[in-house]
């Protein structure tokens, strides 16, 4: 069955490069914390003001600064993980290895990852919209089957997003394709992803499961729950991109 194939795959992928993995997302993740921490150090923010409970803005604080210090935080972050990701994508597919723990700052292919995935956000954005309209006209009175048409609705954009989630990689490596051409290059894996989609959904359900419960573990629980919750499962996220760009645009043969 593909879609356990890709997810497998996708795990050996990240388990049988470990090195490679943590020479890739150290170094940009020591980057974004020192770049994070400079931001509260310069905005003067405490880190209590962004409690839940806080209710109220710090002293000398404005909804002005706030606005530029959040926007400064979600940009540091989003340019390490699309730094990550695009080296992950050049290394597996291009062979481009990593050396040191500071992978090669590629801006261009960073910006152009950062574009494909705000443009295929506004396309899912886009594609809610009639749905949200058909919610609005059943209204409380239909509330069961709502929540059926949700689901299902919600499936099937999942099935489109990862069909079309294939420019990403593309992007990341220089060789950019267009949303029709990922689209017919995907014709046909509608099952194949759904069964990807549930596979990754329990594998992810379970590790959090048991590394929630192992945290009790002074030290090497809270160690193991960060390794695999901030680490290892994202990057057999952005594997499962790289594999399915593999196998339906470079025509890869999985082993």
């Amino acid at each position: 069955m593909l879609g356990w194939q890709i997810f497998v795959h996708s795990v050996r992928m990240v388990f049988g490069n470990i090195k490679q993995v943590l020479q890739i997302t150290v170094g940009p993740a020591l980057i974004a914390t020192a770049l994070i921490v400079a931001l509260f150090m310069v905005s003067g923010f405490p880190l209590e003001a962004f409690d839940e409970g806080a209710g109220e803005l710090p002293p000398g604080a404005s909804v002005g600064g706030i606005f530029l210090f959040v926007i400064g935080l979600i940009a540091v972050l989003l340019v390490t993980i699309f730094w990550i990701a695009v080296s992950w994508h050049r290394y597996i597919l291009l062979e481009e290895y990593p050396t040191g723990i500071f992978p090669t700052f590629r801006f261009d292919r960073i910006l152009a990852y950062l574009g494909r995935a705000l443009m295929l956000g506004i396309l899912m954005v886009v594609a809610w919209m009639p749905m949200g309209l058909v919610f609005a006209l059943l209204g409380e009175s239909l509330a069961g089957l709502s929540i059926i048409l949700f689901l299902v609705y919600v499936v099937f954009l999942l099935v489109c997003f990862y069909r079309l989630s294939i420019i990403l990689p593309a992007a990341a490596i220089g060789d950019p394709i267009t949303l029709g051409e990922a689209w017919t290059k995907t014709q046909g894996i509608a099952g194949s992803v759904l069964v990807l989609l549930v596979v990754s959904f329990l594998f992810q359900f379970l590790v959090q499961l048991v590394f929630t419960a192992l945290a009790i573990i002074p030290v090497l629980g809270i160690l193991l729950t960060v390794f695999f919750g901030t680490l290892v499962l994202p990057m057999i996220n952005v594997s499962i991109l790289t594999t399915m760009y593999g196998i339906f645009i470079e025509k890869r043969e999985l082993t």
